[in-house]
């Protein structure tokens, strides 16, 4: 029983076999079954070393980014910033930005951001960015994909931000916490057709415990955009507001912190109805109280009481009484 010798040395025995001149193969034969030999040899050796290479792939481009990089960030006081999941796409980028949460409600607080260019930056993506529009369907979808099982309601009061207006959705989970879903699009009033101003979509979903709906809507009525395109054409706000209508004229007078509305003054007027009011409750607590004695002090002199009317008999007319001298 012959035992059987690794491919590189069958292949060299053959190759020194056909320099014996008393082979019986032609050497030319040898020495091409000898090359083909080695060939195969250099093949699996490389296919080998490919085996042996391990390099990840992921199927989504999203990533994990520092929470500095935000597009959002809450207002001060409001929830922190845990962590930012991104996605980058040829016409812009969009972001998960997941919040500290204090509930028991399924789900993650978060803020969910897309940031849209209208002009492709990167074109070794192949994703483009689309913005849905925000039909009472998708937006129905969207509630009870990020809060299953939360009844929510539609808020039919109109509202706005330093962004312009928005809208928003309450709702009581089954554990007790107050839940708010709110949406915005920002983007230019008057479309740009030659050159497209870019939009912003957010949208909040926060869940609590102990929070008021007032104190939720602070959140999405104080956030501030920390991101931008350098570039001129991008401009999703639109021109800036015109400044107010009296600024600078003469006769009219600006009162900080709304002292000169009527709120303003209904609230001093409160303020001094209360020192007043507080004020007799003083007076009449400290001031001491006087002992009377019944023996010190004269009998009050009682005034004369009328004489009484006679009595006049039915059929006869009235007198007139004297006059008083």
């Amino acid at each position: 029983m012959t035992a059987s010798m690794p491919p590189n040395q069958t292949c060299l025995s053959m190759a020194h076999s056909a320099r014996r001149p008393e082979t019986f193969r032609p050497a030319r034969a040898v020495a091409r079954k000898a090359l083909s030999c080695l060939a195969a040899g250099i093949v699996l050796m490389t296919v080998s070393a490919c085996a042996g290479r391990s390099d990840l792939g992921f199927a989504s481009l999203m990533s994990e980014v520092p929470a500095a990089r935000a597009i959002v960030v809450p207002p001060p006081g409001g929830p922190s910033v845990v962590a930012v999941l991104q996605q980058q796409y040829q016409d812009g980028l969009s972001q998960e930005i997941a919040l500290s949460t204090a509930s028991l409600t399924t789900g993650q607080n978060a803020f969910y951001v897309s940031l849209l260019n209208n002009t492709a930056g990167n074109m070794e993506v192949p994703n483009s960015l689309t913005l849905p529009s925000m039909t009472p369907d998708r937006l129905q979808r969207e509630m009870e994909e990020r809060m299953p099982g939360v009844e929510m309601e539609t808020s039919l009061v109109y509202v706005q931000n330093r962004f312009g207006p928005f809208g928003f959705a309450t709702g009581r989970s089954s554990t007790g916490d107050l839940c708010l879903y709110a949406w915005q699009q920002i983007e230019p009033g008057e479309p740009a057709i030659f050159v497209p101003g870019g939009a912003i979509s957010v949208r909040l979903r926060l869940c609590d415990a102990d929070a008021s709906v007032d104190q939720l809507l602070r959140v999405f009525y104080g956030y501030t955009i920390a991101a931008y395109y350098r570039q001129e054409s991008w401009n999703p706000y639109g021109d800036p507001p015109s400044p107010p209508q009296h600024l600078g004229e003469k006769d009219a007078p600006m009162y900080p912190l709304g002292l000169g509305d009527s709120e303003g003054r209904a609230t001093v007027a409160r303020r001094r109805n209360n020192i007043e009011s507080t004020r007799q409750v003083t007076t009449s607590v400290r001031a001491p109280r006087r002992t009377i004695d019944k023996d010190t002090i004269a009998p009050a002199i009682q005034s004369p009481a009328a004489p009484p009317e006679p009595a006049v008999p039915s059929g006869y007319p009235i007198v007139p009484p004297p006059p008083v001298q």
